[in-house]
């Protein structure tokens, strides 16, 4: 049966054991079994935990959490060490006493007092108790060099005396506050020398010392090259934004000049400014940048090593010019609208392009850049010309122009119906055919095809074939019953146009309510006399036909009148009439009961028979 437990952790277990990273629960529940944890809401320095569970898992995650304790314990050990907060920078700079550096390898921290903490003077450290003795020790020997306050010197080159006074004595202010208000005083030694002199503790006069060794070492091989540019080149060579000197800087770690006009203009990787953006300064202003030759110089300055690199880098800053050989034709397709193609291709390789005005050699295009962005430019540009030479040399064989004469009275048989027939000429061929205008009495006979010389000669040979039908059409025209013709003609005209179809030929009816009976029939001579014989064939099956359905309606309708004659001849009984009663008879009247009036009997309307 479960039961429950409280344990108190603290604040660093705590976390360990709710961290998703670390999956502390995920271990113990392996290895002890599976139980409930349930953590407190209270915001205190420590937390409180219950365990519920079966009472062997739960025994078994007690005690490992008592280990977990005890080893966060030990890891827990600290020591508040007193040092005064003069020596907190030098102790954390890593030109310094470099503290920081020293826990980490002993496996420990150090805190130091923030400027809310009461007391200043303590510095506390932290990990195990092996450790943190470990980091006392160094820290007390460092303490101790602090203690003992020395003097000593070092003697610099005289023309680097300016790096510690520029920036409003920056170099100096930041040395003084690192190394524990270390006193520095500079005195000449000759014409060359200045003895810089370092008082303060013994540690931060030593720190102090191998710092300035470190700065001025790399400057005894400083040096400054000149490299000369045409003036036209100088706004390219800056690059957009100066995006390629100050590459060039960045990654050959030099000081770039570029003279001015008014002042001159600087580029210097971060990592020697701070050694050498003074000396680059001075320099420029003693340099008179009012003469226009200095105007296409530019100072590169660092290691001799760095200055040869970036030196080569510059070269390859230098544009060049290549000529591209345009027609003046494909002028307008290479700018494109408002410059529109033209820019394209500055924006896609970074390059500058020149187009001469009419009146010069015209048929070049310039284009200058970086040598590799030229070639890709100018691969690219030749191409474009090719496709725009092809396209033309294409539109001009496409626009190949064939005419000939054809009488005006064919005109309307060759376009056909709507124009259908010369559509599907032109859409086959793929050409364009004009025929005259009604209004021009000079030229009727002329038709205009354009297109491809092969696709024009071969429209017309196709309308010359439609012409050769057209003249070879005949036209007959026959008579056709009345009574059949709805018949042949079928539903919609469907049987017509079958047999239209079918024999190639134009059959023409006439309107509706003309009493003219004849058709006519349009075609070759042969297709024309198989369509009639087809017609007349019908027409004689269909008259066949309504002959033998009038045969039976007549004696359909005899038979009827006989029956109806001998059932009116009942009608003439005399009834209720005296035998001896006198008198001539009256004549049959119409309108008498005895004698009615016999209807005449309208023929029934005889309907075509349709199949």
């Amino acid at each position: 049966m479960g039961f429950k437990e409280c344990c108190v952790l603290i604040v660093s277990l705590h976390k360990s054991l709710i961290s998703p990273k670390q999956h502390l629960i995920d271990s113990i529940m392996e290895e002890c079994g599976r139980f409930n944890i349930f953590f407190s809401r209270k915001k205190s320095g420590f937390q409180k935990v219950i365990i519920r569970g079966p009472a062997e898992n739960v025994e078994k995650v007690n005690k490992k959490f008592l280990q977990l304790l005890e080893e966060e314990k030990a890891k827990s050990y600290s020591v508040a060490v007193p040092v005064k907060s003069k020596y907190h920078q030098f102790l954390k700079s890593k030109n310094g006493g470099n503290l920081p550096n020293i826990c980490v390898k002993e496996g420990a921290r150090a805190i130091f007092p923030t400027p809310k903490n009461r007391d200043q003077d303590l510095v506390t450290i932290i990990g195990k108790e092996e450790a943190v003795k470990e980091v006392k020790k160094e820290l007390e020997l460092l303490l101790k060099d602090l203690e003992y306050v020395v003097e000593d010197s070092m003697m610099i080159n005289r023309k680097f005396h300016h790096y510690f006074v520029m920036r409003r004595d920056q170099l100096i202010r930041e040395m003084t506050e690192v190394y524990a208000g270390m006193i520095i005083n500079f005195t000449y030694e000759g014409k060359q020398s200045i003895r810089v002199t370092m008082k303060g503790e013994k540690a931060c006069v030593e720190a102090a010392k191998k710092h300035i060794q470190r700065i001025f070492e790399p400057l005894g091989s400083h040096v400054t090259t000149q490299y000369v540019i045409p003036q036209k080149f100088y706004t390219f060579f800056m690059g957009p934004m100066y995006s390629r000197v100050q590459q060039i800087a960045k990654d050959y770690k030099v000081q770039l000049t570029f003279p001015d006009k008014e002042k001159p203009t600087m580029y210097i990787h971060p990592a020697v400014q701070e050694n050498v953006k003074e000396k680059g300064g001075k320099n420029t202003k003693e340099l008179a940048f009012s003469n226009q030759r200095k105007c296409k110089t530019i100072l590169v300055s660092g290691q001799m090593e760095n200055c040869k690199a970036a030196m080569k880098a510059l070269e390859y800053l230098i544009p060049v010019t290549a000529e591209v050989q345009v027609p003046s034709c494909l002028h307008p397709y290479i700018i494109g609208h408002k410059g529109s193609g033209i820019k394209k291709l500055m924006s896609e390789f970074d390059v500058h392009t020149q187009v001469l005005q009419r009146g010069g050699n015209s048929d070049i295009i310039y284009i200058m850049g970086l040598a590799a962005k030229v070639e890709q430019a100018k691969i690219k540009l030749e191409k474009q010309i090719n496709e725009l030479q092809t396209k033309l040399e294409d539109h001009v064989l496409r626009n190949f122009k064939l005419m000939f004469t054809l009488d005006p009275k064919y005109h309307s048989k060759i376009t056909g119906h709507k124009g259908l027939l010369i559509a599907q000429i032109c859409t086959e061929y793929d050409v364009t055919i004009h025929f005259p205008k009604k209004g021009n009495r000079k030229i009727q006979d002329k038709i205009t095809i354009t297109g491809y010389k092969e696709n024009t000669f071969a429209a017309k040979d196709a309308i010359m074939r439609v012409l050769y039908k057209i003249e070879k059409t005949v036209s007959k025209e026959i008579p056709l019953n009345h009574q059949v013709r709805d018949s042949i003609v079928g539903f919609g005209g469907k049987s017509m146009h079958k047999i239209m179809e079918e024999f190639h030929v134009d059959i023409r009816l006439p309107p509706k309510g003309s009493w003219n009976p004849n058709i006519t029939v349009i075609g070759l001579p042969d297709n024309v006399q198989e369509a009639i014989d087809r017609i007349l064939e019908l027409e004689k099956y269909y008259l066949s036909t309504v002959i033998n359905y009038d045969s039976q309606m007549d004696t359909i309708r005899n038979s009827c009148f006989y029956k109806i004659t001998m059932d009116s001849s009942k009608c003439f009984i005399k009834k209720d009439v005296p035998h001896n009663a006198k008198g001539t008879p009256n004549s049959p009247n119409d309108d008498s009961e005895e004698f009615p009036k016999l209807k005449q009997q309208t023929p029934l309307k005889v309907l075509p028979w349709r199949p």
